[in-house]
């Protein structure tokens, strides 16, 4: 009977959570679509002069939206002291968006799968909890629930069971907690440790509140119109977008006082948080995804061909990319550096690889490249190594890449019945094999390819100097390298540097990083609209010397992202009519 009651006690808090995770299979909101015109039929239209002129860029309607798995571990990893990635093993992995991401909260669905994982995660977390040392003293403060056993102590170890909620509750669901809902938890604890030892109790308070939509979901109540995010809300905004993780005590006690409403503690705030080693997640959930990096452990180059390319070059590879990155970043470097440094990471593997001199040891250190082949993203070998396939290079995905990557124009799908380009493709007359540069000029004679490819192409020839693991070369099939490219518009360059200085010229470039950003910071796709607040953030950022760490920190400083909007999507000029 007794056992009966707490769980009785227990579905008061975990049954709403789970029929809130099983009712949230599928999308939870539809997601705006990026370009639609608004509700202003025959008005400026997106891309017009004037059209920011005629709108009210408010912050949007945002997705609840459910810990993805790298939050996940990171939260209990800093709440709970749990290092062992229980989400990284047994959840469902979590969708990508166009853009690499998987922080979009309208893709982070979830199936009875992930409810019974997180049941189980949740029962082997409290339990590790409980064993682990500090857990008492941190949640439980001066009171000691081992004076307290026994039922003449009851109202004690209520006192120790309400401790515990309040200072649990705040940092598990990152906000504090109403006092219907400690109630609602003590009665757990209480009951949980009926006859039994206080640890049975805070057991199985722990494990409904990890299985709580306050701690699996972060929310943000919407109502008419727009509202100001409280301290609690932007606190656990900024913790996740720059952290991937929960607010840590400073950010809470802020939160408490009201000063993260504050523009001036805020911009500490985010300083600091910048200089933090949780910092490296913003590297790794957007730096590394947006550049594809996060796929390197998926590319097999042939290994045959490429015998050099091992673990260990690969995991160099991986940290050249971002470390370097990261250093744009500490030291406040403009943005164009990433496509036209000179210099990077390496250790005395990757030099190796390289071909650089002078580097010895697996440390990895900054390496200045002057006069050298390598420098910027494009040079990299995480990056070369990604957009190539496993036995040669591919100037078609490469250029892909940096159009949708870099320049946020991503060419269309090709035809379905579009002839692919041949391996083995000979001339005609000759009979002779055709090089690569020859195999796509031929491709590019049919019309429907000729638009993208004429892009396409030149951009990728401009990086045939690096193998398909991103070592130099001078020849491909015996015939000296071409990496002469020419753009539709006229402009030429040879080579990778002179292509990085065309990309760093280019307005796009900086938008484009500006636009991902932006996406990843909102955890939702980008509506018309949002290219007025973003145009903002690009001004300010140029004023502060265009550098990524300000286009970083204006992002978050931006209304947009201390702001929520309205309770739902508006209505479309096709719905409205």
């Amino acid at each position: 009977m007794q056992e009966l009651t707490i769980r009785t006690c227990l579905r008061s808090l975990a049954v709403p959570a789970l029929a809130l995770l099983v009712a949230c299979e599928g999308a939870i909101g539809e997601p705006v679509g990026v370009g639609d015109p608004g509700d202003r039929p025959g008005g400026p239209l997106p891309g017009d002069p004037d059209y920011c002129d005629t709108v009210d860029a408010e912050p949007g309607y945002v997705t609840v939206r459910r810990l993805n798995r790298v939050e996940y571990d990171n939260t209990v990893r800093d709440l709970l002291g749990e290092t062992s990635r229980p989400a990284h093993a047994d959840f469902p992995v979590d969708a990508e968006t166009a853009e690499g991401f998987i922080n979009d909260a309208d893709l982070l669905t979830v199936g009875t799968l992930a409810v019974e994982k997180y049941e189980a995660a949740a029962r082997a977390l409290a339990d590790a909890a409980l064993e682990r040392d500090g857990f008492r003293e941190r949640f439980l403060g001066a009171c000691d629930p081992a004076v307290f056993e026994g039922t003449e102590h009851s109202g004690a170890r209520v006192d120790c069971a309400r401790a515990f909620a309040r200072e649990f509750g705040l940092r598990a669901w990152r906000r504090p907690l109403s006092n219907g809902e400690v109630d609602r938890v003590v009665d757990v604890v209480v009951l949980g440790a009926q006859d039994r030892r206080f640890d049975a109790g805070l057991e199985l308070g722990v494990r409904s509140m990890l299985l709580s939509p306050n701690f699996l979901f972060r929310a943000e109540d919407h109502g008419e119109g727009v509202r100001d995010l409280d301290g609690f809300e932007i606190a656990s905004r900024l913790s996740y977008s720059l952290w991937a993780t929960m607010p840590d005590e400073e950010l809470l006690d802020l939160a408490a006082s009201g000063g993260l409403n504050e523009e001036d503690a805020l911009r500490g705030q985010i300083d600091r948080m910048m200089e933090d080693p949780r910092f490296d997640a913003f590297v790794d959930e957007f730096a590394a995804r947006w550049l594809k990096v996060s796929k390197l452990p998926e590319a097999h180059p042939d290994e045959e061909a490429f015998a050099s390319f091992d673990e260990a070059l690969r995991q160099a590879m991986e940290d050249e990319t971002k470390l370097f990155v990261r250093h744009v970043i500490e030291n406040d470097l403009p943005l164009t550096t990433l496509v036209d440094a000179d210099f990077t990471f390496l250790n005395e593997r990757l030099a190796a690889h390289y071909g650089v001199d002078g580097v010895e040891g697996e440390e990895m250190r900054l390496v200045r490249l002057d006069g050298l082949r390598r420098g910027g993203l494009l040079t990299q070998g995480s990056v070369l190594t990604v957009t190539s396939h496993a036995t040669r290079t591919s100037p078609v995905l490469r250029g892909v890449y940096i159009l949708d990557r870099l320049l946020c124009a991503p060419p269309p799908d090709p035809p379905a019945d579009v002839d692919s380009l041949g391996e083995d493709a000979t001339d005609d007359e000759t009979g002779e094999t055709l090089t690569l540069r020859e195999r796509l000029e031929q491709h590019r004679a049919d019309p429907e390819c000729a638009g993208c490819h004429d892009v396409m192409d030149p951009l990728g020839f401009g990086l045939e100097n690096y193998d398909a693991v991103g070592a130099w070369r001078e020849t491909d099939e015996g015939e000296p390298i071409d990496s002469y490219g020419e753009l539709p518009d006229g402009r030429s360059f040879e080579g990778a540097a002179e292509l990085g200085l065309i990309l760093a010229e280019d307005p796009r470039f900086t938008e484009c990083v500006g636009e991902k950003l932006l996406t990843y910071s909102l955890g939702r796709a980008l509506r018309a609209e949002d290219a007025c607040t973003l145009d903002g953030i690009l001004e300010r950022a140029e004023l502060r010397g265009g550098t990524l760490r300000a286009l970083i920190e204006e992002t978050v400083l931006d209304d947009v992202f201390r702001r929520v909007g309205t309770t739902q999507p508006e209505e479309t000029p096709e719905e409205s009519r």
